[in-house]
């Protein structure tokens, strides 16, 4: 029996802003409403106006093309080779850490103890350690991405249930078969999660490393907007480097969708 009058059309509302249409739509307005407080936001008085969003687009548009794409693409090729380095590396020494007792023993507290350190109060020793801009760099994205990816493979290990291991044993599965038929797909989305928070943090590295370094790339584009009070350019560079961070983040999500299928299903 279909439900009438006002909590009818309640119930058909939530439903309809549940399609993917309705996702869209709702998605849209969100932007819309954004630009529309910003921009009011931007006509108070104040000493220092804030750029408001035709300003800001005025300033992308007195950009050279190509100067701005190598500064993207030069920020998005410093944060995918720090990010990949730190998978390579975390990933299996989290499984290590999470699999082995004696691993746990000898190399979590290591990494317990550097964990708590911000990665941007890394940034004066990385100038010391690292004679090129480049290395410290690439030090400061990987750094900042390493430690969400070890806890959560550490986690996702850690959170498998004892019940499928003993029945894999039971069985006769090889110790080499458990971990990769029962271990690897159980940890996999935690694995994604960790890796979805660590490019997160990478991009706030590699910013806070080009501001430091100003060679080039969108974090060093925004400081040289800050010193030369192009202050409409800022808002330029914080829009680039937050759909850069969108991009890199849907890539990581496409990427757990196709290796975890059955966590979609």
């Amino acid at each position: 029996m279909q439900p009438r009058g006002l909590e009818g059309k309640l119930r058909r509302s939530v439903r309809w802003w549940n399609t993917p249409a309705g996702s869209v739509v709702l998605q849209i307005s969100s932007v819309v409403i954004f630009l529309i407080v910003w921009e009011l936001f931007g006509k108070v008085p104040r000493a220092i106006p804030i750029p408001t969003p035709d300003q800001s687009v005025r300033a992308a548009v007195s950009l050279d093309p190509l100067s701005f794409l190598y500064d993207c693409v030069l920020s998005f090729y410093r944060v995918g080779l720090g990010f990949l380095i730190a998978a390579i590396i975390g990933i299996p020494l989290g499984a290590i850490i999470g699999y082995s007792r004696l691993a746990r023993g000898l190399l979590f507290p290591a990494v317990e103890v550097l964990r708590p350190v911000p990665p941007i109060a890394w940034i004066p020793l990385a100038l010391l350690f690292f004679p090129g801009i480049e290395g410290m760099i690439l030090f400061l994205t990987f750094y900042g991405a390493f430690f969400p990816i070890v806890y959560n493979t550490i986690a996702g290990i850690s959170a498998i249930p004892t019940m499928y291991i003993r029945a894999a044993r039971s069985l006769g599965a090889s110790s080499w078969t458990l971990f990769w038929r029962i271990m690897v797909p159980a940890m996999l989305p935690s694995i994604f999660t960790g890796l979805h928070i660590a490019i997160g943090i990478a991009w706030l590295m590699v910013v806070a490393g080009e501001m430091v370094a100003t060679t080039g790339g969108v974090g060093a584009l925004t400081w040289e907007a800050y010193q030369t009070t192009h202050y409409p350019l800022i808002f330029v560079g914080m829009a680039a480097i937050g759909v850069l961070g969108f991009f890199s983040s849907q890539l990581i999500r496409f990427i757990a969708r196709l290796v975890i299928r059955w966590d979609n299903a």
